[in-house]
């Protein structure tokens, strides 16, 4: 019995619950909540580095989505965790305290544990030809999830009590994972062998994927800190020094920068499905860095604020697009660790958000308000045009390139319906 593949559109609602946390509760909204209540910009930056840490270290406990349960099942059981964390969060007193910075943390961990049993998804039911596309659409939910929920959230957390606005924020999260309860997943199969084995087939599956010297270029973009939009949920803290009212960080942050990053991410949906990805995200690495020049020069005015970060959100949502689309591409065929090994590569691909987030704060304390946006120009474009370099060193030398699990495993459509 052939099973039907979802659209590839739904992932961007599906991938909505990561944003709603990781980006517009702990970025945009947690980061002017924090300068309101007189936490230093450098000091916003550190607490933002530290909740993003669990991006970087969730391969330690994805594996888990791979085993017992549906991986569904497993997406809506660490959501509905997530929603109850972040809410709790949301309602204690000081939000730079021990309390909210323990539960936003562990928000972060159900909400990846829920990000892997996805990528485990798309390995399993999507075609490899599919997955450039799908690696769009789901950066394309992620930012304009994150920029629309933070925005919203912010223009009600001056209106309304903090319990209503944890109860908000956990209805953001856990509702956009009900469409998972659509996808025709197989149930989960007894394989006949001991833990240990399985174990074995898992790490050789890793050593393929990640470990292969014709790989070695495309996990190494993925740790660079180019496009990586660290800047991104810190952003709103410098907005006061740039004469832009609550409002308006609410509208550019928010509303018009899911719009933005939304269109970055959609642009490169448009993209043909064999163009060379590692090249196209090093170029959009490398405009990236170039349209934070906006914030550098000239006396800071409200307007130098709206575009620069117009253009910032625009360019971040196209990078992130071409990442997420590359540890698909990484991945491969689900095989026996699907999820973990999409935990790896996103993992990969989150250290220098968490590192370049705490580089743009020591800028701002080094060299004031301009500092944050020019450390990172400055480590982002030097990275894209030294990546930019090697590809055509590739090219020159004919360097062959090989991604995914290979070793004729079909894709996890192709499984299902043979």
């Amino acid at each position: 019995m052939k099973r039907r593949a979802p659209a590839p559109w739904l992932f961007a609602i599906l991938n909505a619950p990561h944003a709603v946390v990781t980006g517009g509760v702990s970025g945009t909204l947690l980061s002017f909540l924090l300068r309101r209540q007189g936490v230093a910009p450098h000091a916003i930056a550190n607490q933002r580095a530290l909740l993003l840490l669990p991006a970087t270290l969730f391969f330690l406990w994805s594996p888990v989505t791979d085993f017992l349960l549906r991986r569904k099942t497993w997406l809506l059981i660490s959501t509905a965790a997530s929603s109850l964390t972040v809410m709790l969060a949301l309602e204690t007193k000081s939000y730079s305290g021990k309390s909210a910075v323990t539960l936003l943390w562990t928000s972060s961990c159900f909400i990846l544990l829920a990000s892997a049993a996805m990528g485990g998804l798309v390995a399993l039911l999507m075609r490899q030809d599919q997955k450039t596309r799908v690696g769009c659409f789901l950066q394309a939910g992620n930012l304009a999830g994150g920029a629309l929920s933070g925005g919203g959230l912010l223009l009600l957390a001056t209106h309304v009590s903090k319990a209503t606005l944890g109860l908000v924020a956990a209805a953001l999260t856990f509702v956009p994972a009900l469409p998972a309860l659509l996808f025709d997943e197989p149930p989960v199969t007894k394989r006949g062998k001991s833990f240990g084995e399985e174990m074995v087939v898992m790490g050789r599956e890793f050593k393929k994927t990640f470990l292969r010297f014709s790989a070695l270029p495309a996990v190494l973009l993925l740790v660079s800190p180019l496009g990586s939009g660290g800047a991104i949920g810190i952003l709103s803290s410098i907005a006061k020094d740039y004469g832009v009212s609550g409002n308006q960080v609410a509208w550019t942050n928010g509303l018009m920068g899911g719009v933005l990053t939304f269109a970055g991410a959609l642009v490169m949906a448009l993209m043909p499905a064999h163009f060379d990805i590692r090249m196209a995200y090093a170029v959009t690495g490398l405009v990236n860095a170039g349209v934070l020049g906006v914030f550098c020069f000239g006396t800071p005015r409200p307007w130098m604020y709206i575009v620069g970060s117009g253009l910032f959100l625009f360019t971040v949502g196209a990078c992130w697009a071409m990442y997420s689309a590359l540890v698909l591409k990484i991945v491969g065929s689900p095989g026996r660790s699907g999820c973990g090994r999409y935990a790896m590569g996103v993992s990969l691909a989150n250290l220098p958000v968490a590192y370049m987030a705490a580089l743009d704060g020591w800028g701002a304390k080094w060299f004031g308000p301009k500092g944050l946006p020019g450390i990172d120009m400055v480590v982002s474009g030097v990275a894209s045009l030294a990546f930019l370099a090697w590809f055509w060193w590739e090219r020159a030398r004919g360097f062959e390139t090989e991604l995914g699990l290979v070793d004729g495993m079909p894709s996890g459509a192709e499984a299902l319906n043979a």
